[in-house]
């Protein structure tokens, strides 16, 4: 579900919060921080995308798997293809040092619509990237204001209809 007046650009990236602005929940994932409305957003953004790029901290603490309808990409300074399921991109250092170098080498072979979805680090660190949009979501307003607070950043707030969309980053106005 993304909202209707929502026109995304072709390289995004999301985070979920909960309400305290925490990224894992209780369970070490981000898997239950938000409801069936977050749930809905999450694969409607993923749904667009022809690859979607993660780190290797992401890739292990989440349990990724393949896609049904996309690429994976994996950006990381220390895994090997080995430590990745078959059909996974690796792009190491040799190919990128940055998270939007990663995104420029998703670009370089073919791909144009790029999903993002990292920690933290990796999702304050693609926000600050101009080509990209990055939301944040949470199913309280509080939990994007206080992530917001805790990391500096300012936010737009996008949608307020039962789930809270915060666009974050160089073009966000709070």
């Amino acid at each position: 579900m993304i909202p209707n007046h929502l026109n995304l650009g072709p390289i995004t990236a999301t985070l979920v919060v909960g309400a305290g602005g925490e990224h894992v929940g209780p369970e070490g994932t981000s898997k239950s921080l938000g409801g069936q409305l977050d749930f809905d957003w999450f694969v409607a953004v993923r749904r667009r995308a022809e690859v979607i790029l993660t780190s290797g901290k992401t890739y292990r603490d989440e349990g990724y798997r393949l896609p049904a309808n996309a690429e994976l990409a994996v950006f990381s300074r220390s895994m090997r293809d080995s430590e990745l399921a078959p059909g996974v991109i690796l792009i190491s250092e040799g190919r990128a040092t940055t998270f939007g170098k990663a995104v420029e080498h998703l670009l370089s072979l073919g791909f144009d619509k790029i999903h993002c979805e990292f920690g933290p680090t990796g999702f304050l660190g693609i926000a600050a990237e101009p080509m990209v949009e990055a939301y944040l979501s949470s199913d309280t307003r509080s939990g994007i204001e206080i992530f917001s607070a805790r990391h500096g950043v300012e936010f737009e707030l996008v949608s307020d209809a039962g789930l809270f969309i915060a666009r974050i980053g160089s073009v966000a106005v709070h």
